[in-house]
């Protein structure tokens, strides 16, 4: 009996295996399924004539195409083939649906974005648009929907687990994810509230000196003599900064431009790299479009049809946020409300919710009951003014217009209509010319703060072909003192303009090698600024003296694979608690972060007073701080990293998290989606790597997003990357095979010389026909 059991339990056992196993092939298979087709034919409703999309061996598409319409076309069928979960969980957060799909979690991000309303504006919008624009668009958009709509189509691995579809791609859809861009970067609207509860606590004066003023030795990006104005202008008045010059939750961006005057070749080159948060897959596709009119190459955001960041075959752009104060909170009271609607927020997994959108003659409303700010006596709610709700019938356009760009005058007419958010386009071209514009609309506000006009096109900050040779820009203060318009007191990325602009000018010229030394520097400016004065600490611990002795000599370099940079990173974030924990007191946890400018002033300048702890009796010094905080710092790294000082590596607890929305927040997915990179640099470094001093450890959530080098005498010579990979399919070996290369500062290239039918040995040919519709 007992054995017939056993054999029964073993045939039991045996088939709930074979089960499980067939399941997991069947599961596997049809996730695998899901890989798109990138060799052959696909016959598909909507193009004109016949297309190739050519993807390398890193899985970068070189589109060829006998027309714009379907070069387009041909970009949506690539981007909706790689990166669809991304492009469909943009759409959906943007215009607040993702609740839908994962239930109470992303609620509160659903309300955000109802309130905002992001997705009306684009509706709106869209119909607006030159018809030149429109086309482009709808092709892209035909060329998405294609993919979605072809016989035997699996969607990515996403939708399967989540059990759900995508939706057709529309125009609107593209333009949305145009304006969230500019709300990401439009300004300080959403940190006044805390700045006046500091300015409560603190008292203005002392508040001021907390927060900083962007320094007056850190670089201009512009002169008066650039920008065509007299040296003996008057200075400008700007208010105070909201949250400061290093610490705004906008993380920066750097980009500069030389000209032939500085290069070997004689020619200019221009370097960008954008800082945005880490995600996975890349924010950025790489991706290279060809027709009978020439090629443009770089950085397209999925969900838009256009070369976003990159070169043509005449000239080379690259960007950085200026971050101008485009938005206001204004106190109202309920009478101030001009309309108001009820969004209906589908829950998946819970109740649905009902959300009463209201609207002033300025803008939205922050309903206090999903928004945690304290509105002042005698009103009932804070509404929003800012440019995202001005016409806009022309931002869309400009990357099409710079697209077909030859000189100077074409891209100046290019970004005439640029509305948000402001950009530093830094410029070059073939021709020889450099140049800069920021152009945006900006408000004029009278002295009560009303908006009353905006800066013209013509005095916003450009420049051409300025006398010193270069123009570099680092989210640092871009105009003079003098320049006579506001747009913003938020300057910051004081360590790397300075940086920039050392090794700028540390050699008579450059080339691609100097260049992309620059880009990827990992030498703390901070660093070399704070350690005379943190070499006179006196600890009293053994791992405190120790490491005081390996950090003699250190050249701030914050590389992976040494001690030194994790000494003093602990050693910094210890040091900001000392010195303001106990002058801020319950609002600490909101403003604790690397403050740099802060720190630097205090250690260095005539801010000392602020080591002082207010809550004892006796009156502390800044050295007094040093030894203790260098202590504690120690033992609470030796608990992780263990006592063997020399063992500790920079890299093993500093590494890039791109996090995969929605997955990385979710058990045994965060696993299989999320990408993890060891990376060098700090916050400080012109290679910057932010981590959060509110989380524990040293993850990174924010960097380059994306680098590039334009070298105007040989173009097919710039060099790119991106973060993570080509694909944002998980099962794709393009998921993550460029976050190696971007960690360790590599590039590629993308040439433009090989025409469709010589294609690169290894590349996998896949040919667009036009069907019926």
């Amino acid at each position: 009996m007992i054995a017939r059991l056993l054999r029964c339990s073993a045939w039991t056992l045996a088939g709930v295996a074979a089960v499980l196993v067939l399941t997991a092939l069947v599961i596997g298979n049809r996730l695998y399924a899901s890989l798109p087709q990138t060799q052959g034919e696909l016959v598909l409703a909507g193009l004109e004539d016949e297309a190739q999309i050519i993807r390398d061996e890193h899985g970068i598409p070189h589109i060829f195409a006998n027309t714009g319409h379907d070069a387009y076309y041909a970009l949506g069928v690539a981007h909706a083939q790689d990166r669809l979960w991304q492009m469909e969980i943009t759409r959906r957060a943007l215009r607040g649906r993702v609740a839908e799909l994962i239930g109470p979690p992303a609620v509160e991000t659903d309300i955000f974005f109802r309130t905002m309303g992001l997705g009306d504006a684009a509706d709106e919008a869209v119909n607006a648009l030159p018809a030149d624009v429109i086309a482009a668009l709808e092709a892209y958009a035909d060329g998405v929907n294609a993919v979605i709509e072809a016989p035997g189509f699996v969607p990515p691995p996403e939708f399967q687990i989540l059990m759900t579809s995508p939706e057709p791609w529309t125009p609107a859809d593209t333009v949305v994810v145009y304006k969230a861009i500019a709300l990401d970067l439009f300004g300080n609207a959403f940190g006044e509230p805390a700045r006046a509860a500091l300015d409560a606590h603190l008292g203005e004066d002392r508040a001021r000196q907390f927060i900083g003023r962007y320094p007056d030795d850190a670089p201009r990006s512009l002169t008066l003599a650039d920008i065509g104005l007299p040296e003996d202008q008057p200075v400008l008045e700007e208010p105070d900064p909201v949250q400061g010059p290093e610490d705004n939750g906008r993380d920066g961006s750097n980009n500069w431009v030389l000209s032939g005057s500085r290069t070997a070749s004689g020619l200019p080159i221009l370097a960008n790299d954008p800082h945005l948060g880490l995600r996975a897959p890349a924010i950025w596709y790489l991706a290279r479009l060809t027709t009978p009119e020439g090629s443009a190459v770089g950085a397209t955001l999925p969900g838009t049809p256009f070369v976003t960041l990159g070169r043509n075959d005449d000239i080379a752009w690259g960007f950085t946020n200026t971050g101008p104060d485009v938005g206001d909170l204004h106190a109202v009271t309920a009478d101030a409300v001009t309309g108001e609607r009820e969004e209906h927020i589908s829950v998946r997994f819970g109740d649905d919710i009902t959300l009463t959108r209201r609207e002033t003659a300025t803008g939205p409303v922050l309903d206090p009951e999903h928004f945690d700010y304290d509105v002042p006596e005698g009103a009932d709610f804070f509404a929003l003014q800012w440019m995202l709700d001005e016409p806009d019938d022309a931002t869309t356009g400009v990357g099409l217009h710079i697209l077909s760009s030859q000189d100077w005058d074409d891209f100046v007419a290019a970004v005439r209509g640029f509305v948000a958010p402001q950009q530093n386009i830094v410029f070059a071209a073939r021709d020889g010319d450099i140049g800069f514009y920021a152009p945006s609309r900006i408000p004029v506000r009278d002295e009560d703060g009303n908006w009353v006009s905006t800066i013209p096109f013509e005095d916003l900050p450009h420049t051409r072909n300025p006398e010193r040779g270069f123009i570099a820009t680092a989210n640092n203060k871009i105009v003079p003192d003098g320049y006579p318009h506001y747009l913003t007191s938020e300057w910051y990325g004081v360590s790397r303009i300075r940086r920039i602009y050392d090794g700028i000018e540390a050699q008579p010229v450059h080339d691609l090698d100097s260049m992309a030394a620059l880009q990827i520097d990992t030498v703390s400016d901070m660093a070399l600024r704070i350690l005379p004065v943190l070499m006179t600490a006196e600890p009293s611990s053994e791992l405190g003296v120790m490491a005081l002795e390996r950090l003699d000599g250190w050249d701030g370099d914050m590389a992976v694979d040494e001690a030194e940079p994790l000494i003093y990173a602990a050693w910094v974030r210890e040091l900001n608690r000392a010195v303001y924990a106990d002058d801020l007191g319950d609002l600490f946890e909101r403003w604790y972060a690397d403050r740099r400018v802060l720190l630097m002033d205090v250690l260095t300048g005539e801010l000392g007073a602020w080591c002082d702890d207010i809550t004892t009796d006796a009156t502390e010094t800044c050295h007094d701080l040093l030894g203790p905080a260098l202590d504690r710092a120690m033992a609470s790294t030796a608990e992780t990293q263990g006592r063997d000082i020399a063992a500790w590596r920079w890299g093993d607890v500093h590494y890039a998290r791109h996090a995969h929305t929605p997955f990385s927040d979710f058990p045994v997915l965060r696993d299989v989606f999320t990408i993890t990179t060891p990376i060098p640099g700090d916050g400080a470094t012109v290679n910057v790597a932010h981590y959060s001093y509110r989380r524990p450890g040293y993850s990174v959530y924010h960097g380059a997003s994306y680098r590039a080098l334009y070298d105007m005498a040989d173009p097919d010579a710039s060099r790119f990357m991106i973060t993570t990979g080509q694909s944002g399919n998980v099962m794709s070996r393009h998921y993550d095979d460029l976050a190696p290369l971007w960690g360790r500062g590599e590039y590629l290239e993308i040439p433009t010389g090989w025409t469709a039918d010589t294609p690169p040995e290894g590349a996998r040919v896949l040919r667009l026909q036009p069907g019926s519709q």
